[in-house]
């Protein structure tokens, strides 16, 4: 599992006063970043060989509110992977009462720019690292825990 924190930001914050949902969705592709250049497909990797990876789908459960100046966590695995694709599982947590804020999965496809852009295959050495990845995060899936707001 990989970690990353932040802090939601004022200019996060909507008008009811918690975290506008589209910043929950911004967290998490900021750990999708970090994970892409632990898997070998940071931005250097792209300006290398001109390819990257495409969110194909992105599924969210918003559980319960964060505010302005809360630390979030997110713990991401990866759930399953083929030759081209990864299946991300992330939650958000906040940091200092570990709640699960929300859960959120992700399909990611990858891609080469220059022949279109085309789905292709990973690279023999970003498939190491992604097999590697995969044995580590190993386990069952997650189960999403509903929480009674009301």
């Amino acid at each position: 599992m990989m970690t990353i924190r932040r802090s939601c930001l004022p200019e996060w914050v909507d008008y009811n006063g918690h975290m506008r949902d589209a910043y929950y969705v911004l967290v998490v592709s900021f750990a999708n970043d970090q994970i892409m250049d632990e898997l070998g497909m940071g931005p250097t990797y792209l300006s290398r060989t001109g390819c990257t990876t495409y969110n194909l789908d992105t599924r969210i459960h918003y559980l319960k509110e964060a505010h302005k100046g809360d630390l979030l966590r997110v713990e991401m695995r990866l759930l399953d992977h083929d030759a081209k694709k990864l299946h991300l599982h992330s939650l958000l947590r906040h940091d200092d009462s570990d709640a699960i804020l929300a859960v959120n999965e992700s399909v990611l496809l990858h891609v080469d720019q220059k022949a279109g852009p085309k789905a292709a295959p990973f690279p023999p050495q970003v498939a190491d690292l992604v097999r590697q990845r995969f044995e580590r995060d190993k386990g069952p899936k997650p189960e999403l825990r509903v929480v009674d707001v009301g």
